[in-house]
């Protein structure tokens, strides 16, 4: 199949949506299929970037037009490339343009929501359906697909509240790079991060946003850190640095490093100061150290399915998350984690501590977590996206 996978966004930005198309453009090439990735800036920023597929960029243009001409560069691109189906990431702008283009060409799509462009937190305004104006083009998004594909069960329940067809929605989840997390890197991560090699690393990965809890697990490591001194966090992600004044605070410094943005090392992009070939992959490099991770949305309308928990699992990590969407669907409490209260401190530090006082617990949970995660290799993935491509076509 000529598969198109849709977006406004691509890498070198870094976010869980930029990471799944990448890994499905590759995932469906492995597959025989002809795919490319269409939409995304950049044109001329990263026009010398390369991957193992096409990326057609276009111009980014501000104002009252810009919306008709990210359609029309759509039309162009698959007028001119050809398509036999259109798998638009996020309902918004992506799917509501590509649902614009099936209107006039027929061409199936396949629209896949991934947390904020279809859920939402009003208590801390996240999501964008909180714009009455953006929540009408994505309800429109959703209507018009042929398909839409859920990520959580949670975001499957909002898509079927929005096209009241039980059948229209199938649940395809996010998945893991076995490849990537498979080999241990013999790197030395505590030198890297700077802190002593008797720490004993606890993790969390994201974009600051509070609807992550990222605050929650730092009230967390002050309890915790007066049990295991030795417990150091390391967040992982952009604008993290908003969480240095309640670090500071609460007198964390030592206790919790801030890595900022870590590059994903994906095939023709590799940080500025990494040129050099086989760079570190430093963020598989501290899943692979560490020994437990952290998930601490706040609540249902937080996370979708989080890639960084999938990766977690993968990399045998024991999970510690909020009992809420995404988390739930993946973690089986005191199985392969341990699930607590959202929005509850005392819970999460209770159980981080516990996984750091039971060696025993702590690694059944993260073999469990390994044995599960393989059925969210990028392989299996990319088979039930290719069954509901294949479905779309034919009821055309």
């Amino acid at each position: 199949m000529k598969i198109v996978l849709y977006v406004n966004s691509f890498l070198p930005a870094i976010g869980g949506r930029e990471i799944v198309v990448y890994y499905l453009a590759r995932a469906l090439k492995e597959r025989g299929h002809d795919v490319r990735v269409v939409g995304s800036a950049g044109w001329w920023k990263h026009r010398k970037l390369k991957y193992e597929f096409p990326v057609h960029r276009y111009p980014v243009l501000k104002g009252r037009f810009s919306s008709t001409v990210r359609f029309l560069q759509l039309l162009f691109d698959v007028v001119v490339y050809g398509a036999d189906v259109i798998n638009a990431h996020a309902t918004y702008p992506s799917g509501y343009h590509a649902g614009k283009l099936k209107r006039i060409m027929k061409i199936p799509v396949v629209v896949t929501p991934h947390g904020g462009d279809i859920l939402a937190v009003p208590e801390i305004g996240y999501g964008d359906r909180l714009d009455p104006e953006i929540n009408k083009k994505i309800e429109d998004s959703l209507r018009t697909a042929d398909r839409v594909t859920a990520i959580s069960n949670t975001i499957r329940d909002a898509a079927i509240r929005v096209v009241g067809d039980t059948e229209k929605v199938t649940v395809v989840p996010n998945g893991i790079d076995d490849r990537r997390l498979a080999l241990r890197s013999p790197v030395d991560v505590h030198g890297w991060l700077g802190i002593p090699a008797r720490s004993r690393l606890i993790m969390t990965v994201g974009n600051y946003h509070p609807c992550k809890g990222q605050e929650n697990i730092i009230r967390a490591m002050k309890k915790v850190c007066e049990i295991e001194p030795d417990a150091v966090l390391v967040i992982v992600g952009r604008n993290t640095d908003a969480l240095k004044p309640l670090i500071q605070k609460l007198g964390l410094d030592e206790k919790i490093v801030l890595t900022g943005r870590i590059e994903f090392p994906s095939q023709g992009f590799q940080a500025p100061m990494e040129k050099e070939k086989g760079a570190t992959d430093w963020l598989a490099a501290i899943y692979q150290q560490a020994g437990i991770y952290v998930s601490a949305g706040i609540n249902d309308g937080a996370e979708g399915l989080s890639l960084a928990v999938l990766d977690a699992m993968g990399a045998g990590l024991a999970v510690v998350g909020s009992n809420i969407s995404g988390n739930k669907d993946v973690i089986a409490d005191n199985v392969s984690g341990l699930l607590v209260r959202p929005n509850d401190v005392d819970s999460l530090a209770q159980a981080i501590t516990k996984l750091l006082g039971d060696d025993g617990l702590r690694l059944r949970l993260g073999g469990k977590a390994r044995e599960h995660a393989r059925k969210y290799f990028w392989g299996n993935i990319a088979k039930q996206y290719e069954a509901v491509y294949r479905s779309v076509c034919q009821s055309e």
